[in-house]
């Protein structure tokens, strides 16, 4: 029965975690995130194309993530 009732506090205590370890997560892969973009901002205009991605798109999630 008791733990039909569980203690709020310690779900906001697991939430916060949740998020804050999703956080950490997210910001380990920034820096790949960025070098991603910058070694696909070195390929030409036309390169791009055939991939599917425009230049601005690149360089805009590049200054996203700096």
């Amino acid at each position: 029965m008791l733990d039909s009732n569980p203690n709020p506090k310690q779900n906001v205590s697991n939430s916060a975690l949740l998020l804050f370890d999703q956080a950490m997560r997210m910001r380990a892969i920034q820096a790949d995130i960025v070098r991603a973009g910058q070694e696909l901002n070195r390929l030409s205009d036309f390169e791009l194309s055939e991939l599917g991605l425009n230049r601005c798109d690149v360089e805009a999630v590049i200054a996203q993530y700096i």
